[in-house]
């Protein structure tokens, strides 16, 4: 089973905007709730809910920067993203989605997506093989619990970053290039910390 990360949009937004919020009652202003999807046949979760608590004690200023974090949801697998924020016009909030893992523990990376993540997955320790346009990346379960919470949950916290900077706070004016950053400066920031937690994957 593979997976191709050609980009990070899914069918369930549409030119930015989300088509139906998703009914959460407790805001970020109460404290955002984690909530766990199951995976579809072929997925699972590489992180658990006490590892994504443990893992915001290590951002130092997370009381500022996960102002409006309404949930963090583990989705069911099988789209075409890693990892996703959504958010709705007009309003300041918005939310976290971390997809499922495939089973097989190894994904197709398009060429781009290699090249730009290739520093993370040599820290990481992650074999990966040319195979024709793509990359075979090969990661053991604690790899991929690394990788999605030490890029692809700093990556989409980084567009909820972006947002909070508009004026109005609920337009995301830097992009995938700002989340992108956002996420390799705290990389580099947090990596002896999430080794000291959680080990060397």
């Amino acid at each position: 089973m593979s997976r191709r990360y050609n980009n990070k949009t899914t069918p369930k937004v549409l030119d930015g905007k989300v088509q139906k919020k998703d009914n959460h009652a407790i805001t970020a202003r109460e404290g955002y709730i984690v909530d766990r999807k199951r995976p579809y046949k072929g997925f699972k979760h590489v992180i658990t809910k006490k590892e994504i608590h443990d893992f915001i004690e290590l951002i130092p200023d997370w009381e500022k920067l996960g102002i409006g974090i309404e949930a963090i949801i583990f989705d069911e697998g099988g789209d075409n993203f890693d990892g996703l924020y959504r958010h709705y016009e007009y309003e300041k909030t918005g939310i976290i989605w971390l997809s499922a893992w495939p089973k097989a523990m190894w994904v197709d990376f398009n060429d781009e997506y290699f090249k730009e993540h290739k520093w993370h997955l040599d820290i990481l320790g992650i074999v990966y093989e040319p195979n024709e346009d793509e990359w075979t990346c090969h990661f053991t379960e604690e790899q991929a619990k690394a990788f999605m919470l030490m890029h692809i949950f700093l990556h989409e916290l980084g567009h909820h970053v972006d947002k909070l900077r508009s004026k109005k706070q609920n337009v995301m004016v830097g992009g995938e290039k700002y989340a992108e950053n956002f996420a390799n400066n705290r990389f580099n920031e947090i990596w002896p910390s999430y080794v000291k937690r959680f080990g060397q994957p």
